[in-house]
């Protein structure tokens, strides 16, 4: 892949999740904070939402995976890595529930600076339980974009004051946060080498060696992991409604009985989640986990940067040094990428030469 071509998928990559990101977000607020005319109630079902937005997923998934017609079905798939796959589901699932509660016992500025920081257990997840070797520029890169959203987050909740969330912050607290921050980084860095690791193992010569290599050497996209960890997603959640919290869907039956409207945001919902997905699946399998984390930890820097463009918003010295250091952090890696692309083009025009 040539530097521009790189470049350009990357861009395209994190267009089309910044965008799935805004339309999602949109969605989102209404279906779950809104409180419906009939029923007098807001919508907060999280099981029952993970499962719709994963059926629709799964579904898109797998029509994305035939446009890619590739050899290796699901059900193969599923039955050769479902360990991996029910491990990866479970920890994806989990996630998001431990950070909604952590809510209740930290407040909100000790929360969006911990999710500011997702590609470090990411880093810490590839480099002490997989052992996978990265280079120390991406190491420092990780470090720079972290510190740089961190920085940008304090600027903006310093500007809003004291008054929009609590200051007292519990060790449970941190517990549910450290333990959805895990996940995350659990989570990601699986995926990463998942489709690393399984797609890199080469034929061996001796046959029995040969039918385990067969396993092993075909192909994962991100389809497939996209198709595959939805539905593993559907198990999980069915299995808590069954076993755990029967009453979940009664009540989101009752609800969506009176205000029938709410179907239309949860299709909505599902569908802007599917294509986002889509997005992520090919960033990962393309790019790797810290490249994808990059572009979604500072989802809301670039947010905040276009709002200065269209609507003229200001923002604070604190905040634009947050921003200068993300952006020298990637300019740095996109230079050092650019000189290590020109030097093998150089090594490749010396061989012929000779």
């Amino acid at each position: 892949m040539t530097d521009s071509s790189h470049f350009y998928k990357l861009l395209i990559c994190a267009i089309g999740i910044y965008a799935s990101f805004f339309t999602w977000a949109l969605v989102q607020e209404p279906l779950s904070t809104r409180i419906w005319p009939e029923s007098n109630e807001q919508f907060q079902f999280p099981n029952i939402i993970a499962i719709c937005q994963a059926s629709i997923a799964m579904v898109v998934g797998y029509i994305y995976l035939s446009i890619r017609k590739t050899d290796y079905n699901v059900v193969a798939l599923m039955r050769d890595h479902y360990k991996s796959l029910m491990m990866i589901s479970f920890t994806q699932s989990t996630s998001t529930p431990l950070a909604t509660y952590s809510l209740g016992q930290v407040d909100y500025l000790t929360y969006m600076l911990a999710k500011s920081c997702k590609m470090i257990p990411v880093l810490l997840v590839h480099l002490l339980l997989y052992r996978t070797p990265i280079e120390k520029q991406k190491k420092i890169v990780a470090i720079l974009v972290s510190l740089g959203v961190t920085i940008f987050t304090i600027g903006g909740s310093n500007k809003k004051g004291k008054s929009s969330g609590k200051n007292n912050s519990s060790y449970y607290g941190f517990i549910l946060l450290a333990a959805s921050l895990f996940m995350d980084g659990l989570t990601n860095a699986t995926q990463d080498t998942m489709l690393k690791t399984v797609n890199s193992k080469k034929e061996v010569k001796n046959e029995k060696e040969e039918t385990s290599s067969e396993k092993s050497s075909k192909k994962i996209t991100g389809p497939h992991l996209m198709f595959s960890l939805n539905f593993c997603i559907i198990l999980w959640n069915a299995v808590y409604l069954l076993l755990i919290d029967r009453k979940q869907v009664d009540r989101a039956a009752s609800i969506l009985k009176l205000d029938p409207e709410i179907f239309c945001y949860l299709a909505l919902y599902a569908v802007c989640g599917a294509i986002g997905q889509c997005f992520i699946f090919y960033t990962l399998e393309s790019f790797g986990s810290l490249q994808l984390i990059m572009i979604t930890v500072t989802r809301k820097m670039i947010s905040m940067l276009l709002s200065i463009i269209i609507f003229g918003k200001s923002v604070s010295l604190v905040q634009w040094s947050g921003i200068i250091i993300v952006f020298s952090g990637i300019t740095w890696e996109a230079t050092n990428k650019r000189k290590a692309s020109a030097q093998k083009v150089s090594v490749t025009d010396d061989k012929k030469n000779e």
